[in-house]
């Protein structure tokens, strides 16, 4: 037998200090559970927002097509879409042949393309940019994420709910990062459970009793208390992840690669009915400096998986019956620059467009397409809409919340949401 603080030094709990926060404090404050307890029959909002980032910058003027305007073939000789395979919206307007099901949305009503989004004065890098669209601030270093501070003010929403939110990625992202509440990372559904070693099959369910025995009996330190009541509460959320994605059926056929299984996942854990609400996933590859329409790079394939991979959640959530309570944005960290390079790609640029899916989206054209005679000073495309503005909406007008608190400051709401 081993007492609790050896079992904890020999490193068989999977929670890490790096957890705790100031959600340790209100965890341990006198009058919490009540507190919480009360607050739990508080009304919920149940519409559920999937957040896809297309990692790297991508490419807005080749997704979105100002085919009409002949300063697009001339800043882009090499690697401008020809017209005739482009999607076309309107006159001036289409989408890359490999987004085909997009255009099968915008015709329906349920995409919004959101043109031209951006912030003043853009940063360039990619870590500090992405930073910026994961804060919600171009001014100051943030801690915590946009989405981070709406799940600490929504905390009492989530009370006894084990997975409130989830991203699908090997990391958390800052965006999800708040003071009040944990957010779990699930690379795969493999490795989101209590691990033992597998050489010792028959040892697995003694060995999470004792770790269940040992970390469910109170601590004399209350940093180490929270330690093990958050080890307890991890476990329980896995083997609760687990349980319910065995509810799910489906024969939507989803795309082998990464992008389309962590959109699978993303299926699993709605079809499971665990009260998530916030689903994060991301898709690499898009810096696309070089060759960018080759097999090196290849910025055409990576839209045919994003359009395949969202189209196979919203039939899948569709046939679920659960359509209207689901709502999927993309966002990047910026786009390219208006003229292609040297090396048959483009550089970092500054505003490109936003798609958001879902059967209460307000379909179509919002903003203006960026102005390819107006260019700042750097010459590249100058923003319409800023994307706070798409926060504040969809903090509002979907999840419910007051933007104003959770931005800093009020933007204008856009019309893409019906309510």
């Amino acid at each position: 037998m081993v007492n609790r603080r050896e079992f904890l030094k020999r490193g068989v709990t999977f929670v890490s200090l790096s957890l705790a926060s100031r959600y340790m404090m209100m965890q341990t404050t006198p009058g919490y559970d009540t507190v919480f307890g009360q607050a739990s029959s508080l009304s919920r909002n149940r519409n559920l927002l999937v957040i896809v980032q297309l990692n790297g910058g991508n490419d807005g003027l080749n997704t979105v097509i100002p085919y009409g305007d002949g300063l697009y073939y001339d800043a882009r000789p090499k690697l401008a879409v020809p017209s005739k395979e482009i999607l076309a919206l309107n006159g001036q307007l289409g989408l890359h042949p490999k987004l085909a099901n997009f255009r099968k949305f915008y015709d329906e009503g349920k995409l919004a393309i959101l043109q031209g989004v951006g912030y003043p004065n853009a940063n360039r890098s990619h870590f500090r940019s992405t930073d910026i669209w994961m804060t919600a601030n171009p001014e100051t270093i943030e801690k915590t994420g946009w989405l981070g501070r709406y799940l600490d003010e929504s905390i009492a929403r989530f009370h006894g709910m084990k997975l409130p939110a989830a991203s699908i990625t090997g990391i958390l992202p800052l965006m999800l990062l708040g003071e009040k509440i944990v957010v779990s990372s699930i690379a795969n559904l493999a490795s989101y459970q209590f691990l033992t070693d597998t050489r010792y099959p028959q040892d697995r369910e003694s060995r999470l009793k004792l770790f269940q025995t040992i970390n469910s009996q109170p601590f004399e330190s209350v940093y180490l208390d929270y330690l093990a009541q958050t080890g307890v509460s991890a476990e329980q959320s896995a083997s609760e992840l687990q349980n319910a994605v065995k509810k799910y059926q489906s024969n939507v056929e989803y795309p082998k690669d990464p992008f389309g299984q962590s959109l699978r996942l993303v299926a699993q854990i709605i079809a499971g009915g665990i009260g998530t609400q916030i689903l994060y996933v991301t898709i690499g590859g898009f810096d696309t400096h070089a060759e960018q329409n080759t097999a090196r790079v290849n910025h055409p394939m990576l839209l045919e998986s994003i359009d395949k991979g969202l189209s196979a959640l919203y039939q899948d959530v569709t046939q679920m019956g659960l359509a209207e309570n689901v709502l999927m944005m993309t966002f990047s960290e910026f786009g390219r620059r208006v003229r292609e390079n040297g090396s048959l790609g483009t550089d970092h640029g500054t505003a490109a467009p936003i798609f958001v899916l879902g059967h209460r989206v307000k379909g179509g054209l919002h903003g203006e397409h960026p102005s390819l005679r107006r260019l700042d000073e750097s010459g590249d495309l100058i923003h319409s809409i800023d994307f706070r503005s798409i926060y504040a909406t969809v903090l509002e007008d979907w999840l419910g919340a007051d933007a104003q608190t959770i931005l800093g400051k009020r933007f204008e709401k856009l019309s893409f949401i019906a309510r």
